[in-house]
């Protein structure tokens, strides 16, 4: 998601008071609004009438909100609710109140141990998407969003398993993937897995610690060519700050072949804990 807060071009959906803008993206609009029953501050994803292909894949996410949203996790952004009707389709979901990875990077100091443990703390949300059966598919620093007390939320989450997913991929979802952080399995059209969200990490973890992205590229298909055959420098090479540790788990993240990654966000998590106690 691209977040440009602002002022809103509504100012009711469904039942739902809309105050704020938050944000636009290539599946849809996020407003603030507050719920006119309860009085609760939601933040509502109204999806582009394009987005879904077809009726059944609207059921589909229907039932996968139902369950999902049963499910509670520190570190992922709760989903309340799915709305469909003459307003179109949207999601309704926590609203967290503070800035998102991007922000981070651009604005706060250099600090190894907390880095680290904002990467634990997306492996925590993401390994406990991969519990419940779902991929991410669109882990990006713009989707990893803070709460005022510095708690990470990851966001805009796909709700379709792996099946359906890639059955999407197949008519068109490819392009509503970020182009920069997009699995190269995904390009190929092979299904999504836990490992094209740990690549998709690998990307984020890649900025996170070098503050460059790992392909500078001038058009997307060059950069598809990178993804699917180019290695990046080292980050420890692009950074010096960044410990060749931590480098050498990012380039084992960005392997091109799934298998060659880490097997589980746990594993992954384990291992950056490691290196964070090595460091004290």
């Amino acid at each position: 998601m691209v977040l440009k807060a602002g002022a809103a071009d509504r100012t009711k959906l469904y039942h739902f008071k809309v105050d704020k803008l938050l944000g636009k993206g290539g599946s849809g609009t996020v407003y603030r609004g507050v719920d006119t029953k309860s009085g609760q501050v939601v933040a509502l994803k109204l999806f582009h009438s394009h987005y879904f292909q077809n009726r059944s894949h609207i059921k589909e996410l229907a039932k996968s909100v139902a369950r999902f949203k049963k499910f509670k996790h520190t570190n992922i952004m709760a989903i309340y609710d799915f709305l469909t009707g003459e307003e179109g389709e949207c999601l309704v979901q926590e609203y967290v109140d503070g800035p998102d990875l991007t922000w981070y990077i651009k604005n706060r100091p250099w600090d190894i141990s907390e880095r680290l443990m904002i990467c634990a703390q997306i492996c925590n949300g993401l390994q406990y998407i991969h519990d419940q059966g779902f991929t991410h598919h669109d882990l990006k620093p713009g989707n990893v969003l803070f709460t005022r007390t510095g708690v990470v939320k990851l966001s805009d989450y796909s709700l379709y398993r792996a099946g359906l997913l890639s059955s999407l991929m197949d008519t068109g979802l490819k392009d509503l993937v970020t182009p920069m952080y997009i699995a190269p399995e995904l390009i190929n059209k092979h299904k999504a897995t836990p490992q094209s969200d740990i690549y998709s990490l690998g990307i984020t973890m890649y900025l996170l610690f070098t503050e460059k992205v790992p392909f500078e590229v001038d058009s997307l298909q060059r950069l598809y060519q990178c993804h699917l055959k180019t290695m990046p420098d080292h980050p420890s090479a692009v950074n010096r700050r960044c410990p060749q540790a931590i480098g050498d788990v990012i380039m084992r993240m960005l392997a091109k072949d799934p298998n060659e990654r880490y097997q589980d966000c746990d594993m992954l998590r384990v291992h950056l804990g490691e290196i964070g106690k090595s460091r004290i």
